[in-house]
Parts: structure tokens; C-alpha cells; sequence
């Protein structure tokens, strides 16, 4: 009896088959893990100038007067409710009430200096460094 050794492509097909089953595994448990407590913690970007901290926060489906958003002089937090659902799997959707962030600055700030805006789903929000330790020229 002859039998068909497999090609390397079937060894290939079958590797990307059980690889895509063990990411969405993966991803479902990430997910399950991210929405268990039903706050999405959303994507941010800090930009430091020599004068400034910038934070970008992408908000999407927040609305502007609902955003709570405080800040000290080391650190930034929020937390905008929302109505969001977050497809998991082909199969499962699951949906989130609220984005909340814990954000620690990289240096402190001064807290009056703060503005901010929000356009589009994104809020901007600005504050000047505190200043500290002056350079004195010597004459």
C-alpha cells in the first residue's frame, strides 16, 4: 500500500490554521480581560517641550460635556461614559460603559496653566511645566 507523504505546504496550511485559532483564543481572553470591569482604558500619546506637556486621548463615541477629566501637578485622570460594543470574536460582541485613564506626568505641572479641547473624538490637553531651579547668571 502506497501512502502520500504530506507536502510542506500542507505542514504550512495546517501551522496558519492552528496559529489563527490559537490568536483569537488569545485575543478573546485579552479582550474578556480589558472589558471585565466594562471601562476601555483608551489609546493616549505625551509630548514634552521644553515648556510643555501635550496629552492627546483618542475618545471615540465620548461626548465633550461628559468628560471629567482632573489633573494635579503629577498626574492626569479621566472618565468619559460611553456606549461602545467591542467585537471580540467573529461571534461575540461585548460592550464597554466608560473609558477611564490613570495617566502619572512625566514632570510636575502648573495645574492653572491647563487647557484643553476636544474635536473629533480627540481631546488635547495642554498644561506648562512647573518651573524649578532657575539658572542665575554669574556677573
Amino acid at each position: 500500500m502506497f501512502r502520500r507523504r504530506r507536502s510542506i505546504l500542507d505542514l504550512m496550511r495546517e501551522l496558519e490554521q492552528e496559529m489563527e485559532r490559537e490568536i483569537e483564543y488569545f485575543l478573546m481572553e485579552l479582550k474578556h480581560d480589558e472589558l471585565a470591569g466594562q471601562c476601555l482604558q483608551p489609546l493616549y500619546d505625551v509630548r514634552e517641550t521644553d515648556e510643555e506637556i501635550v496629552v492627546t486621548i483618542d475618545l471615540p463615541g465620548a461626548r465633550k460635556e461628559d468628560i471629567d477629566l482632573r489633573l494635579s501637578e503629577d498626574y492626569l485622570s479621566l472618565y468619559a461614559p460611553i456606549s461602545y460594543g467591542v467585537r471580540v470574536s467573529r461571534s461575540y460582541t461585548r460592550g464597554a460603559t466608560c473609558y477611564r485613564l490613570h495617566l502619572d506626568l512625566p514632570e510636575p505641572v502648573d495645574v492653572d496653566s491647563a487647557s484643553s479641547t476636544y474635536r473629533n473624538g480627540v481631546l488635547e490637553v495642554r498644561v506648562k511645566k512647573r518651573r524649578s531651579g532657575y539658572r542665575i547668571p554669574v556677573k
